[in-house]
């Protein structure tokens, strides 16, 4: 299914990239630490990364210049904006947001949340999360959709082990008090079901925060995305964010297991994805650019989200990597610079 394309003189795309910043410090640095210490993985550290020859790697990724370096690697290749899982604010795992925060370049890439675990605090911490997280739409660069909407994506929240439908109308309507209306994006797995389930709570549109595989090629897992989330959705004239996927390889976590992870089903899976190429990821990106130019009516929001910026012992990234002779490899961002365009003025 085609839709009317946009004319000719519309902005392309705008492409955002997930951050879930494991790398600052803390108990879970503690295990990514572990997951990425094998020297069969070492070339999927991150940039700053130290391998320290004795079957250990540090990740101290909490530094202002890490960020700030991050932030030109990210703009320089066109990203527009980042998507920061939202944690509770005083954390390890919100470092990497206030570091961001506290850049003096932070207007060269736009920022937005993705609504996670700040919304399962407990009922005493619940208010201060809720106020802290629509003063963040307030922000300056906080990415917009139609006409000025701040951008939320909201994913695998959960409150007692389920969705929490009463606290998400408390934020929307702390939002509404405060004059923003945002536009509202649900990350899950079947666009029809999901829509169906969410828009009466509140949510604009669908989307998915990764995807799953147990396919033996990135190729084959892109295809996977594109023909079972991105069609799926256009199918089902669901208002829709797509995915770009980097990426699903998840044996690190299955040698060195991760503590919020342990029953999953992937510790039983024998085959993952190949580690992608630069230019596959490029022409994943190239495709999910097309579909929503084609796809006007689907896509309202004129944008894309991509998995991920930096879940190095996940599978998918876009984040510079460590180098043996301490040069990052920029080869990911610098296939992305070539499809999107070099942006290094902004």
């Amino acid at each position: 299914m085609t839709e009317s394309t946009s004319d000719s003189f519309a902005p392309r795309p705008t492409v955002g990239a997930i951050r879930w910043d494991a790398w600052s410090g803390g108990a879970v640095t503690q295990q990514v630490e572990q997951t990425l210490a094998p020297a069969r993985y070492h070339a999927r550290l991150p940039w700053f990364a130290e391998v320290l020859g004795d079957g250990r790697v540090r990740l101290d990724g909490g530094r202002q210049a890490i960020m700030d370096r991050e932030i030109a690697y990210a703009a320089d290749a066109g990203l527009d904006y980042w998507a920061f899982l939202l944690y509770p604010e005083h954390t390890d795992m919100s470092d990497a947001l206030r570091k961001y925060r506290s850049s003096p370049i932070r207007r060269r890439i736009n920022f937005c949340v993705i609504l996670h675990n700040a919304f399962g605090v407990n009922d005493e911490q619940w208010p201060r999360e809720r106020n802290r997280t629509v003063e963040l739409l307030r922000e300056p660069g906080y990415q917009t959709v139609c006409g000025g909407r701040p951008l939320v994506y909201a994913f695998a929240v959960r409150h007692h082990g389920a969705f929490p439908a009463a606290r998400f109308t408390e934020f929307r309507q702390a939002a509404q008090a405060a004059g923003i209306e945002p536009y509202y994006i649900y990350m899950g797995w079947n666009p029809a079901d999901d829509y169906a389930a969410m828009s009466p709570l509140g949510f604009d549109a669908v989307s998915h925060y990764a995807c799953g595989s147990d396919d033996a090629t990135y190729t084959a897992l892109c295809q996977r995305v594109e023909a079972g989330f991105w069609q799926r959705a256009a199918d089902s004239r669901v208002p829709y964010v797509p995915l770009v996927t980097t990426g699903w390889e998840k044996n690190p976590r299955k040698d060195h297991p991760v503590s919020w992870e342990l029953d999953h089903d992937y510790h039983r899976q024998a085959v993952f994805p190949s580690i992608a190429e630069p230019v596959e990821i490029a022409a994943h990106l190239g495709n999910a650019l097309t579909f929503v130019t084609n796809h006007t009516v689907l896509c309202p929001t004129n944008t894309i989200i991509t998995y991920a910026w930096n879940e190095h012992d996940e599978g998918g990234w876009l984040c510079p990597t460590w180098t043996f002779d301490g040069t990052p490899n920029t080869e990911r961002l610098d296939a992305v610079r070539a499809l999107l365009g070099n942006t290094s003025d902004r």
